[in-house]
C-alpha cells in the first residue's frame, strides 16, 4: 500500500513510526510547514511535497489525516472525491461528517479510537463483560495533565491545543467518551455540566471539563478532563451491583474488589514504550493502524465508527451550549 500522511507535526510523525513498524515503507508526507517536512525527510527518510498541488490522487492509497483538527474536514473531503480509505486523528467538530455518512462506498473511513488498543483498556473490558464486578451502575472518571506538558518542545501556545474552538479539552471529552463507552457497554444519552477556564495559561481556550454523563442503559458517570494537573492521571472508579473495579494509569494496576470474595486483588497492566518526551506508548498506536490496515485489507471491521464518533462529538458541543 502507499500512504499519504497530511500533517507532519507531533501525530503525523508518529503514524510514520507506526507505519515502519507494521513494515511499510511507501510513505509520502505533506506538512504546510517546510521545517516539518524537512524533519521528516531527514529522521524518516520518507519523500515529502512543498505543495498539496504537487500530489496526484494517483500517487497513493491511503490517506492519513494528521492535521490539526480545523483542517480535516477539507482533506476528508479530498479523500471522499478520490475515494481513497483514510484515517483521521481526533476531531473537535463534525466538519466533513455529513459527507462521511452519505458516502457508500466500499473504502475504509476510520475514525482514531487509540484508547480502545490500550491494554488496561482491554483489560477491564473483559473483567466488566463477565460481569466480575456484577452490573456496572456507576463510574467516575479523572484525565489531567498540564498543558504546557503536552509538547515540552514546542510553545503551547502556537499550538491548536491551546486555540479556542480546537482545544485539548474539546478534544480529549469527546475522545474519552469512545473507551469510556465500550466499557460500559453502552452511547451517552445525556450530558450536564460545564466547560470553562480556571487558569492563568495564556490561551483563549477552556481548560477545565466538569460533566455527569447519563447512558442509555442507565450507567452514570462524572467526569472531569482538565489541562491544569500539574501531575498527570487517568483514574477510574466503577462501582459494580457485586463490586468496584479502580484503576490509575501510571501505577500500571488494575484493583478489583468482589463483595464474595471481600478483598481486592490487583492486576499488574504491562508497560508499554513511550518515545523520547511523550507520555503515551507507541505500541496502542501501532496496534490502531494495524486495525486499520487490516480493514482496507477486509481483514477484520475497524473497531469504531464515525457515526459513533458523531454521538460524541455532539456531546461535547452539547455540554458548551449548556456552558
Amino acid at each position: 500500500m502507499r500512504f499519504l500522511i497530511v500533517g507532519l507535526g507531533s501525530m503525523g510523525k508518529r503514524r510514520i513510526r507506526n507505519l515502519h513498524a507494521l513494515g511499510e515503507k511507501t510513505i509520502v508526507g505533506f506538512d504546510i510547514r517546510p521545517d516539518r517536512n524537512a524533519e521528516a525527510r531527514e529522521t524518516y527518510d520518507i519523500r515529502t511535497a512543498a505543495q498539496f498541488s504537487d500530489i496526484s490522487p494517483k500517487g497513493f492509497d491511503v490517506l492519513i489525516i494528521s492535521t490539526s483538527p480545523d483542517a480535516h474536514g477539507d482533506y476528508i473531503r479530498y479523500a471522499l472525491k478520490h475515494k481513497k480509505h483514510f484515517f483521521v486523528e481526533h476531531p473537535t467538530s463534525n466538519d466533513g461528517y455529513k459527507e462521511i455518512l452519505k458516502n457508500k462506498d466500499a473504502t475504509v473511513k476510520a475514525p482514531s479510537c487509540t484508547f480502545l488498543f490500550n491494554p488496561a483498556v482491554k483489560l477491564m473490558k473483559k473483567i466488566l463483560d463477565k460481569e466480575k464486578i456484577g452490573k456496572a451502575l456507576a463510574f467516575q472518571y479523572h484525565m489531567g495533565q498540564y498543558l504546557p506538558d503536552w509538547h515540552p518542545w514546542e510553545d503551547y501556545r502556537t499550538v491548536y491545543f491551546s486555540k479556542k474552538e480546537t482545544s485539548a479539552c474539546r478534544e480529549m471529552f469527546a475522545f474519552e467518551l469512545i473507551w469510556l463507552n465500550s466499557l460500559m457497554g453502552s452511547r451517552v444519552k445525556k450530558v450536564f455540566g460545564s466547560i470553562t477556564k480556571l487558569s492563568d495559561l495564556d490561551m483563549d481556550a477552556d481548560d477545565t471539563v466538569t460533566a455527569t454523563v447519563a447512558y442509555e442503559n442507565n450507567v452514570r458517570g462524572t467526569m472531569l478532563i482538565d489541562v491544569i494537573s500539574r501531575k498527570p492521571f487517568r483514574t477510574l472508579r466503577i462501582l459494580g451491583s457485586d463490586g468496584v473495579l479502580e484503576w490509575e494509569r501510571f501505577d500500571y494496576k488494575i484493583r478489583i474488589f468482589t463483595v464474595k470474595d471481600k478483598k481486592t486483588d490487583v492486576i499488574k497492566v504491562p508497560k508499554g514504550n513511550p518515545e523520547k518526551g511523550y507520555v503515551n506508548e507507541e505500541e496502542m498506536y501501532i496496534e490502531e493502524m494495524k486495525a486499520f490496515r487490516d480493514a482496507i485489507k477486509r481483514k477484520k471491521t475497524y473497531p469504531h465508527s464515525f457515526s459513533e464518533n458523531l454521538i460524541n462529538v455532539r456531546m461535547m458541543q452539547s455540554l458548551e451550549k449548556e456552558s
